[in-house]
């Protein structure tokens, strides 16, 4: 498995995935910042509102959509010139080129979680942020929406295997990540099912005055019972498929 994961991550164009993270960082913490300073007279400025802010956007709208771009990366380069024969001509077993595409892609969207965690920290510090910072609160949030992620992460590599193009892929994810706006106004035992809702369901504080309803338990099970649907049907779509 560590052969492969290191020729997946030979593969990737590096360049933009580190372009994305850090826009994703920089634009969050910038909005978080501006959202502390323009709505103060509504919301007493604190740390804990600063990440509220920045957490809003990041799990709405970037994390669930780089998921998918960040998928379709990983694929790129197969989707060229025949490249999925050649991979699969290798004396690796088929699932475990499958899971090395999860295993790769995951971790590069904790990663993400990680920049974005620094930035707010950063930016923070930048705006003079009053009162404490809510450690249990970002790191709690901050690991349960990389967890949150996995379901996605699945239905998206699947989906990135069998769309050729990029653009699609692209287009797929933005139309799917624009419902949230609506979706995430269900309880989570309702909009849960939709699978790019879930990070936001986990990283948004619930002291937070607009804060989605969350029941945990039922969530849990959500992610557990998705991740497991996906990643099954996916290594099952890439292991049958008759690639020639």
């Amino acid at each position: 498995m560590g052969s492969i994961l290191r020729v997946e991550t030979i593969k990737l164009q590096w360049i933009m995935i580190w372009i994305l993270i850090i826009l994703d960082a920089v634009i969050n913490s910038l909005m978080g910042v501006l959202e502390l300073n323009d709505l103060k007279q509504f919301f007493s400025p604190s740390w804990l509102t600063l990440y509220t802010y920045s957490a809003q956007f990041h799990s709405m709208f970037f994390y669930p959509l780089y998921c998918g771009i960040i998928a379709s990366l990983l694929c790129a380069y197969e989707h060229r010139d025949g490249g999925w024969k050649i991979l699969l001509s290798s004396p690796y077993p088929r699932q475990q080129i499958y899971y090395a595409k999860y295993i790769l892609l995951i971790l590069i969207l904790g990663l993400d979680q990680l920049i974005f965690i620094v930035g707010y920290f950063v930016s923070g510090n930048i705006a003079g942020a009053p009162g404490e910072i809510p450690w249990s609160v970002v790191f709690s949030t901050g690991l349960g929406g990389w967890i949150g992620i996995f379901p996605l992460a699945a239905l998206q590599l699947m989906l990135s295997i069998k769309i050729r193009n990029f653009g699609a892929s692209l287009g797929m994810s933005i139309c799917c990540v624009v419902p949230n706006i609506v979706i995430t106004g269900f309880h989570s035992s309702i909009g849960a099912w939709f699978p790019f809702t879930i990070p936001y369901y986990i990283m948004m504080p619930q002291t937070a005055t607009y804060a989605p309803r969350v029941e945990p338990y039922s969530l849990g099970l959500i992610v557990i019972f998705t991740f497991l649907a996906y990643l099954y049907g996916g290594r099952k779509m890439f292991v049958n498929r008759d690639w020639l």
